[in-house]
């Protein structure tokens, strides 16, 4: 009767941790999101207020995951040759981050106002940005939430079922 309990609870708790590895990426892919929103209210302040540019910017940024900084160095190479497709930056962001396309774009958009604007419409530009990328953050983070409810009840149920077909 104790090997069955035990063997039990094994299966629901293996059960359980597939479904919290599952949600590992995807909680990295939202570290990932508000890494970047962080990193463009630092371009705001540093680059409005302290007149530095991009580039010095980026380099003076400390990162926490390499992958949003290879985002956007992408994306001042984007913007010092000139060379700027959407398209390109949106699967180089997916690749990097595993963002989606609306995400990308929005960061993306910086590739036509940085550079060109004088430093007040620039700050209000790019606070706009802030605020648009961090309500699609909370949005995502939203839903994600819920999925993630959803499943962990599921898993659970999942788990007791497979227990109970197995003893």
């Amino acid at each position: 009767m104790i090997i069955r309990i035990v063997i039990f609870c094994f299966i629901v708790i293996t059960t359980k941790m597939m479904f919290v590895l599952f949600f590992q990426t995807e909680d990295k892919k939202l570290s990932m999101m508000k890494e970047a929103s962080d990193f463009i209210e630092f371009l705001r302040i540093y680059s409005c207020m302290m007149k530095m540019s991009f580039e010095e910017i980026l380099s003076s940024y400390t990162f926490k995951f390499d992958n949003v900084k290879n985002v956007f160095n992408k994306l001042l190479d984007d913007l010092k040759s000139g060379l700027i497709n959407a398209k390109s930056f949106d699967n180089f962001a997916y690749e990097q981050i595993g963002s989606a396309s609306e995400f990308n774009l929005k960061i993306n958009r910086l590739t036509e106002f940085y550079g060109s604007s004088m430093s007040d419409v620039l700050d209000n530009k790019l606070s706009l940005l802030k605020s648009e990328i961090d309500k699609y953050i909370g949005e995502y983070e939203h839903e994600y939430k819920e999925r993630k409810k959803l499943f962990n009840k599921l898993s659970f149920l999942i788990g007791c079922l497979i227990a109970i077909v197995l003893i």
